[in-house]
């Protein structure tokens, strides 16, 4: 006999069982949901922290923008405006110049990025790829910029500034002079905040330089002892209770700068060279023939020109243990020296040379005036005159 089919009524314990499983994949969708928005989140943070300086870096210092330039003219001669002086930086693809009253930026075209009248009375500027550093000599003011902007503007009251240095990147150091000490040494980071101060009774900062990662800053310090002038050289580790590191002292010489790079430390004394490893340890030394003239360092190679008592410089290279690897005599006074993808470029009155690893000349101009400096931009060369810039391609 056939069971008739019995449609069975849908029951109370049916709808709540229809409700609880629509609650739990509605819930399993919004959780889905939020984990995906979570993971967007960070490879967003994560790419804005990896690319932060090329995404921020136009929003550096925007305030002061406005009204940023005094021309726009582009393309060389640059006439420039009365000055009773005038530096000339690189930084990166362009390059600076900084007068009595003005601090100015231009692309290589010649065409100018950035003008601002910084107000100092003895202006002093030193740069890096990235930055410019200008401070009033003798005052309390300084300031950091980029190409397009001023970056931030700081003072330090009842001192009076000394010198200025600038790390690779961003990092200041600021040396001063007080009542109670001979100076006292500021770090600063690349918003202007401070880091790190350490003060000095008997002896005088000379010369700073920092690390590849700012972790650590060198300092070149002189002092008398028996009537003889020693420079002592010091690795500071800044925010650290013991943060000096290791110190070595060089007996009868003022050192003039020092430069690291390579994990080398290279002192360049008034009458020698030296150069120290990263842990404190004596690599070489070399002492000058002559007066020093003009310096120059890149990573594994050291250039040091000096007087040799006639119309000439002897120009000479140095590797990593102060060793002479090539040295020529220049047919003028060597003005400024600039390492180059060929080689190194080098400025004299009436000449521009450039010279191979062997330091054998490969090329030269013949200037058609005097210039004073020159900086060396995309492979060509923008030479500092009496009161223009003037580009060449030697």
């Amino acid at each position: 006999m056939k069971v008739p089919d019995v449609k069975r009524e849908h029951s109370m314990a049916d709808e709540v069982n229809d409700m609880a499983l629509y609650r739990k994949k509605k819930k399993r969708a919004k959780r889905i949901r939020n984990l995906i928005i979570l993971a967007v989140v960070i490879v967003a943070v994560a790419l804005l922290w990896v690319y932060r300086d090329v995404i921020f870096e136009p929003l550096r210092g925007i305030a002061s923008k406005i009204d940023n330039t005094t021309t726009t003219s582009v393309g060389y001669p640059v006439k420039l405006e009365s000055s009773s002086d005038y530096e000339l930086l690189p930084m990166g693809d362009s390059f600076v110049l900084v007068t009595d009253t003005y601090m100015y930026t231009y692309a290589s075209n010649g065409g100018q990025r950035y003008a601002l009248q910084h107000g100092y009375v003895t202006p002093t500027s030193v740069s890096n790829n990235k930055r410019v550093l200008i401070y009033d000599k003798g005052g309390h003011d300084f300031s950091l910029y980029n190409k397009n902007a001023r970056i931030y503007q700081q003072s330090i009251k009842d001192e009076i500034i000394v010198s200025g240095f600038l790390s690779d990147n961003e990092n200041v150091a600021i040396v001063t002079s007080s009542g109670s000490y001979s100076n006292i040494i500021y770090i600063y980071d690349g918003n202007g905040e401070w880091l790190y101060t350490q003060k000095f009774v008997d002896s005088l900062v000379m010369q700073a330089a920092f690390s590849p990662d700012n972790k650590e800053i060198y300092l070149a310090l002189a002092h008398s002892e028996d009537g003889s002038i020693k420079t002592e050289i010091k690795k500071i580790r800044p925010g650290k209770e013991n943060s000096e590191l290791w110190s070595y002292e060089i007996d009868d010489c003022l050192s003039v700068d020092i430069c690291f790079t390579d994990d080398v430390l290279t002192v360049y004394g008034d009458d020698r060279i030296t150069t120290i490893s990263k842990d404190g340890k004596l690599l070489g030394s070399y002492g000058y023939t002559g007066a020093l003239e003009k310096i120059s360092s890149t990573p594994g190679e050291r250039i040091v020109v000096t007087d040799n008592s006639t119309k000439n410089s002897t120009i000479t290279l140095f590797n990593e243990k102060c060793e002479v690897t090539a040295t020529v005599v220049s047919e003028e006074k060597v003005k400024r020296i600039y390492k180059c993808d060929n080689g190194y470029l080098m400025l004299m009155d009436r000449q521009l040379a450039l010279y191979d690893q062997s330091l054998n000349i490969i090329k030269q101009t013949t200037l058609d005036d005097e210039y004073s400096d020159f900086v060396d931009i995309d492979s060509k060369q923008v030479l500092l005159g009496y009161d223009e810039l003037t580009e060449k391609n030697i």
